[in-house]
């Protein structure tokens, strides 16, 4: 019964002192978002993801966590955006920019809705639609694919900024 006693006291005294050396985690997530973007600032101006900055998000993944290597949470996309393709070596434009529906947005990549197959590994995305000198994402593609509804999907990961004149 001692024994049992002293274990008790000794797992008690353990606990607190866990407890009173453990520091108190601070996560501050609109830092943490300005941090993430200052290599693509013109991402703080997408008010969808300002809203995923600013709230708590919480979801179940269909794969399992170690597949996933996503640091922050897609949010739906329901608008159009502007794309054209991009010479990779000299950083213009080389086609016309063509309007696309967006699907999903984070603060590493995009995914998006378009009716011609795209033949470019590297595209350049835009959310400044009215403007006539454009801030550009330029992104690598990862996957496309045909889906039911006879369109196109494509996505993939933002690799840098560059600003365009368009015509």
């Amino acid at each position: 019964m001692g024994q049992f006693l002293g274990a008790c006291e000794r797992e008690a005294m353990s606990r607190s002192l866990v407890e009173v050396r453990t520091p108190e985690f601070k996560f501050d997530k609109r830092e943490a978002f300005l941090r993430e973007t200052k290599k693509f600032p013109c991402l703080r101006r997408i008010p969808e993801l300002n809203k995923l900055a600013d709230t708590v998000v919480a979801s179940w993944y269909l794969e399992p966590s170690n597949i996933s290597c996503r640091k922050w949470h897609r949010i739906p996309l329901g608008r159009s955006i502007g794309l054209a393709m991009i010479n990779p070596k000299s950083n213009k434009l080389e086609s016309e920019l063509q309007i696309v529906e967006g699907r999903n947005l984070s603060i590493e990549g995009i995914s998006f809705s378009h009716q011609t197959p795209i033949y470019s590994r590297e595209v350049a995305v835009t959310f400044d639609l009215k403007k006539s000198v454009k801030e550009f994402l330029v992104v690598r593609l990862a996957w496309s694919r045909f889906s039911e509804n006879q369109t196109f999907q494509s996505g993939g990961r933002f690799l840098y900024q560059t600003k365009q004149k368009v015509a």
